[in-house]
């Protein structure tokens, strides 16, 4: 069992087609889409036009864009806050956020981190 990611779902969205939901164990969900990764506070914001509930939001980089592929989306491999990215980037969570980097070695590492998404406070 995983202790992060509670569930994963491979969906197509109205205006952002096709993304990976990962839900976190306590209700926030990370987005990962072709060009960006979106955290939001739980499931219910993911599809609201406002963005009320969304935590944080950043571009990835060109040469780090996943390619969709079926049946799995955008993310190769997930495991305890572990997700690899179908095109060898990898997103880390963190004790802080989530954060991007190059390579599974760089997340290792903690080199040469490319963005954090923060969490928000316990008492947002």
């Amino acid at each position: 069992m995983d202790t992060i990611i509670a569930r994963q779902e491979v969906l197509s969205l109205p205006a952002r087609g096709s993304v990976n939901l990962l839900h976190f164990h306590q209700g926030m969900v990370l987005l990962v889409g072709a060009d960006a990764v979106a955290l939001y506070r739980d499931r219910r914001a993911v599809e609201d036009p406002l963005a009320n509930g969304l935590v944080g939001y950043q571009p990835i980089p060109d040469a780090l864009c996943p390619l969709y592929l079926e049946p799995d989306g955008y993310v190769a491999e997930q495991s305890s806050g572990y997700i690899g990215l179908n095109s060898g980037a990898v997103l880390f969570v963190r004790p802080d956020g989530v954060a991007l980097y190059a390579s599974g070695e760089d997340a290792l590492r903690n080199r040469d981190c490319h963005w954090v998404i923060p969490f928000p406070p316990l008492n947002a």
